[in-house]
């Protein structure tokens, strides 16, 4: 297997790993210095990572992201994904309400060392817009 597809597998484990709540997992698949960026420019670090995951198994434990598109040139790798997942548990003060919400991601990782070192993510229609028409601060551990 060549780099470019190595990178495009440390990606993959970490969406999966994610998607399952196994934050050690997750962690492996980042640098112990990884730093997530947002579109309006908030960071994300590996703790901010683990509430989010928490809370998403417990809001939606039928979460599963699927990798639209993957591409990897040099040290990045960039994926189009989508999340699908049902609300039926409690989300940030929100009673499950059944809704069945989907969003979109574009997401660009730089690879050091078989490792995610730094990401750049924009995603659409948060989980947390879909339900309450407001979009959740960083603060606010949404997707």
């Amino acid at each position: 297997m060549d780099q470019l597809e190595r990178n495009k597998q440390v990606v993959r484990r970490a969406w999966a790993a994610y998607d399952a709540g196994d934050d050690v997992a997750f962690a492996e698949c980042i640098t112990d210095d990884w730093r997530e960026h947002d579109a309006g420019g908030a960071l994300a670090t590996i703790a901010d990572v683990r509430d989010s995951m928490r809370m998403h198994r417990a809001a939606f434990p039928d979460k599963r992201t699927i990798i639209d598109r993957i591409v990897a040139e040099g040290d990045l790798v960039v994926t189009h994904s989508r999340s699908e997942a049902t609300h039926t548990g409690k989300y940030l003060g929100l009673a499950p309400t059944g809704k069945r919400l989907t969003l979109e991601e574009m997401l660009i990782c730089r690879i050091a060392g078989d490792r995610i070192s730094e990401s750049w993510q924009i995603t659409t229609g948060g989980f947390m817009q879909q339900l309450t028409g407001r979009k959740a601060g960083m603060g606010d551990n949404q997707a």
